[in-house]
């Protein structure tokens, strides 16, 4: 971490990983999220996965489900509903970096299948797919790996594909891969989703500098920030910034982090790339996989992609 958050704050324009936000107050504040009435992306794909969970799961033949970046796993349960609906010993393996959501959607997830046996597996999807490799093999047989909640969107044009790489390269041809993605619309409707007037998002994002000061010894004027979020047309992507609000110093003294922000000055928290068809379906190619279904929404907003390893 404080390799990474170093590294981020150098660069010109400076950034913070978004896998930062996601401590246990962050969490809540993403659920949060989840429920307001301009975010619709929790909803679109949970939509689409009430229609379509079964089939994905019954045309894959898939006896074991993997998850990655499960986070609350808020959608999952769909999913593993179909999964013990065809098999007598069905598996999870949801693959996240933060533990404590590991273990809640666990529980909550063997409340409703107690046959279903839950393999968590914690570890950050950028580096640690070995122990994916390790605890979730072909062995236990057909393999659904889930990447949902379109974030895949928060890698750019190079670390998506080299993450897809990643995990067509402990795929067997059998295994299927089911992602979900947020679709190019009209831009009124993206900047409402990342600007809501409660002031959820806006404290979501600030609350990693709360984890940065914490975890890294850190002093940071919280107060001294605001929050912006808008959609780069050019891009199609939102972009999330936390602005500088006057000049400052910013110092995180286990990261060996001791920097001067400018008034106005912006450090990149996060981007959400929107997707089409087309660019999806490059996006798969590039990772050495094939796309097989392509399940959009009446509405155009969000769509579920099935693929296979090329």
């Amino acid at each position: 971490m404080a390799r990474e958050v170093r590294a981020g704050l150098s660069r010109n324009p400076r950034a913070i990983s978004p896998k930062y936000f996601y401590d246990a107050i962050g969490s809540d504040l993403f659920d949060a999220i989840c429920e307001l009435p301009d975010y619709y992306v929790t909803r679109s794909e949970r939509a689409l996965l009430e229609e379509h969970a079964d089939s994905i799961v019954g045309l894959a033949g898939a006896r074991a489900l993997v998850e990655i970046g499960s986070g609350m796993a808020r959608k999952t349960s769909l999913l593993t509903k179909a999964l013990c609906d065809r098999n007598a010993s069905p598996i999870y393996i949801p693959f996240d970096i933060a533990p404590e959501a590991i273990d809640a959607s666990a529980r909550a997830l063997l409340d409703l299948h107690p046959r279903l046996r839950v393999r968590g597996v914690v570890g950050d999807f950028g580096r640690d797919f070995g122990r994916l490799a390790v605890h979730a093999p072909p062995a236990d047989g057909t393999r659904l790996f889930a990447f949902l909640g379109s974030t895949i969107g928060n890698l750019d044009e190079e670390a998506a594909p080299a993450l897809l790489r990643s995990v067509a390269d402990i795929m067997v041809p059998a295994d299927r891969f089911l992602l979900g993605i947020d679709l190019v619309k009209n831009s009124r409707i993206l900047n409402a989703a990342y600007n809501d007037s409660q002031g959820v998002t806006a404290a979501f994002n600030k609350n990693v500098l709360r984890v940065l000061s914490r975890e890294l010894d850190g002093e940071i004027d919280e107060a001294a920030f605001e929050h912006l979020a808008f959609y780069n047309e050019p891009l199609q992507r939102i972009e999330m910034h936390l602005v500088s609000t006057r000049a400052q110093p910013l110092t995180l003294r286990a990261a060996d982090v001791r920097i001067d922000l400018g008034g106005g000055e912006r450090i990149l928290t996060e981007i959400s790339r929107k997707f089409t068809r087309a660019s999806a379906e490059r996006t798969l190619i590039g990772g050495g996989m094939e796309l097989l279904e392509w399940i959009p929404d009446a509405q155009g907003m969000f769509a579920l992609c099935v693929a296979k390893k090329a």
